[in-house]
């Protein structure tokens, strides 16, 4: 039996203080210093939830788009919901999901 990678989980993520950053409103993500990890890279799915749909609302950032992706990964197809404005955070998203496999769609509110 081989010995286990074991990794300390407070060394894995950003460390630095955040710079102090002010958007107007809607704020983009891509503006954003660190531009957070909201699973593009870090989230492998297991197509846990295939064939199903799901509607996300502000799924273009933030909790929303962390969703967006876990669902894509798990095989589910995606429509996400958002504010004008928002659009370039929402086809980033829609094209992260479709490289998952899954259909994405979106629509604003």
């Amino acid at each position: 039996m081989t010995d286990p990678v074991l990794k300390d989980p407070r060394a894995l993520y950003y460390e630095s203080e955040f710079p102090k950053q002010d958007q107007e409103i809607p704020a983009l993500q891509k503006k954003m210093k660190p531009v957070p990890d909201c699973g593009e890279e870090s989230y492998v799915g297991h197509e846990r939830l295939l064939n199903r749909r799901v509607l996300i609302t502000g799924g273009n950032s933030g909790i929303g788009r962390a969703a967006a992706i876990a669902y894509a990964r798990e095989g589910t197809d995606i429509a996400l919901q958002f504010y004008p404005g928002e659009e370039p955070d929402a086809k980033q998203v829609a094209k992260v999901c479709g490289k998952s496999g899954a259909q994405s769609r979106l629509t604003t509110i």
